[in-house]
């Protein structure tokens, strides 16, 4: 591969960081980027200013830190000979107060995919024991890794090179530019390596591709209603939603094969009725055979996930903890109003079931899979959004290391 060049070096320093102006207490203000300082008698501490010298926009800190280093990921895309190139780099900033900036940057990854969607890892050793992405050994060399699907190689960087290239094979299988929330590397997996995920990309189904792209395979049930979806032109705009919608018809015994029942006009109200007629199914049952029922599956759940039971962690008023029993899921169920026991998901291997609480109260159910380490779904009451979803989603990517450390004690 060829050196980055200073065109993109130069885009690198200007998009992955944030330039701005050091205030003192007596109203002088440093630029971060050519050190000039200059004086504003202003009333108030403005959020931005603009360098008189260099022209930059510059927002405004008056802590008192005279030296800080900074680094963000920039990711250049190219092809070479067929090959689907990512090239992932990471910038450096020291900023001194009364210094110009000093900019370094170092390639640490490359991600080959073939016009198949197989990948081949190139990248630096990672410090032993470590659990952060970016813990790089920066006097290593390129070197092609075993692991190389391993997922702490995907990385989305805070920014991409403009001039891309694409392969004719990528084209050809329906990427135009748009990631919808993916990294890169999730797009260009999903659609050199499953036909599926070409299929739901090119019939426009965005949110369809967004929510399997990241998950190993389509299951076939839920291929066979989304063929009668694409063919009747229906747009499936909450994939989560509704791919529960269609297990809870296939538990009510409804047949997905009909556009009727696939193709609801209202998504949200059929798949809260189903749910409801479940929940009031199961309410007629007899405690004991709720009993009976965790008693079966319990021993099944602590064996598959005793890595994982009495994991918490939080931030602030919210806390966040894996279900530890089946138990734990009927109660789940029955507070958040969805189908997280009704759709028996403590007997999915693949994936964990978290539940999150704000000031002790449930608020919202994540789900992550265990075989990417990325947040599947994260649903409030009656399949809702609360007003915490930002922030939940927020501590839950920030602590999902976590589980990576649990899976690999």
């Amino acid at each position: 591969m060829k050196p980055i060049t200073e065109k993109q070096r130069q885009y690198a320093y200007e998009h992955c960081f944030e330039p701005f102006a050091k205030k003192t207490a007596k109203g002088i203000y440093t630029c971060s980027d050519c050190a000039h300082s200059w004086e504003e008698n202003l009333s108030h501490t403005p959020c931005h200013v603009t360098c008189p010298k260099c022209g930059r926009k510059l927002k405004v800190k008056t802590d008192r830190k005279k030296i800080l280093n900074d680094k963000a990921y920039f990711t250049v895309i190219t092809t070479v000979k067929g090959y689907q190139v990512l090239r992932h780099f990471v910038t450096f900033a020291s900023y001194r107060v009364g210094e110009k900036v000093s900019f370094s940057i170092t390639e640490v990854v490359q991600r080959w995919l073939t016009p198949k969607g197989v990948t081949h890892t190139l990248a630096r050793k990672r410090n032993m024991c470590s659990y952060y992405f970016d813990n790089w050994s920066y006097g290593s060399e390129l070197e092609l890794r075993s692991n190389s699907e391993n997922y702490i190689y995907d990385i989305d960087a805070v920014a991409v090179f403009p001039k891309v290239r694409i392969s004719e094979t990528v084209r050809r299988n329906g990427y135009q530019g748009e990631t919808y929330g993916l990294s890169h590397y999730d797009v260009f997996k999903a659609i050199l390596s499953d036909n599926k995920k070409e299929t739901l990309l090119k019939c426009g189904q965005t949110s369809l591709f967004h929510h399997f792209a990241i998950q190993k395979e389509v299951p076939i049930h839920i291929w066979n209603a989304i063929r009668i979806a694409i063919r009747h032109k229906y747009a499936v705009t909450d994939a989560g939603l509704w791919c529960d919608y269609i297990d809870l018809l296939r538990r009510t015994g409804k047949d997905i094969t009909n556009p009727h029942y696939v193709c609801p006009i209202d998504l949200a109200k059929e798949h809260d009725r189903l749910s409801d007629k479940i929940h009031k199914e199961e309410a007629k049952m007899k405690e004991m055979e709720h009993k009976r029922k965790a008693e079966q599956y319990e021993d099944f759940y602590h064996e598959t996930k005793k890595k994982f039971l009495g994991l918490v962690f939080g931030e602030g008023n919210i806390l966040i903890r894996v279900l530890n029993s089946v138990k734990e899921f009927v109660e789940e169920g029955e507070v958040m109003k969805h189908c997280v026991f009704a759709n028996e998901y403590f007997k999915h291997t693949e994936s964990l079931i978290l539940s999150a609480m704000v000031d002790g109260v449930k608020t919202e159910t994540v789900e992550v899979s265990l075989d990417t380490m990325k947040v599947v779904q994260c649903r409030g009451k009656c399949n809702m959004n609360s007003t915490f979803h930002e922030d939940i989603l927020r501590v839950m990517n920030k602590n999902i290391y976590r589980i990576e450390q649990r899976m690999c004690s």
